[in-house]
């Protein structure tokens, strides 16, 4: 569980949570992920392994560090985000795979305007899997 500091877009988080979600097949993980993001003071959190989606969205929150913390991504799977620092834009998506996630993740960030979007650098928002 870890929180690193950015820089978003707030028009992003509602485009890229209505895209985000998706179903998955019957042998999904007993554990679940979320990652939330605070508006205000631009820190995100991502978990990983929560006992079910409701503690893991709890937690995002929690470690998000702002009143305004809201879930833009719940994950059976695999979970990422990815960001673009000099244009305040980024991305989150679920996939197989930590890397077919952060690439689902990057694609997210492009399509909301993102030129230069990765993981975050410091390692804290890398992609997870359950």
């Amino acid at each position: 569980m870890f929180t690193n500091r950015l820089g978003l877009s707030a028009l992003a988080v509602t485009a890229l949570l209505l895209s985000a979600c998706g179903g998955g097949g019957g042998d999904e993980p007993t554990t679940r992920g979320a990652i939330a993001i605070s508006d205000s003071t631009g820190i995100a959190a991502i978990i990983w392994n929560a006992p079910d989606q409701n503690v893991a969205n709890d937690q995002a929150r929690s470690k998000c560090g702002g009143g305004d913390c809201k879930v833009i991504l719940q994950f059976s799977r695999c979970g990422a985000i990815s960001t673009d620092f000099n244009l305040r834009k980024y991305g989150v998506a679920e996939g197989e795979s930590e890397q077919s996630a952060q690439t689902a993740a990057d694609g997210a960030c492009r399509a909301a305007g993102g030129k230069n979007c990765k993981a975050p650098a410091d390692g804290n928002l890398t992609a997870r899997c359950n």
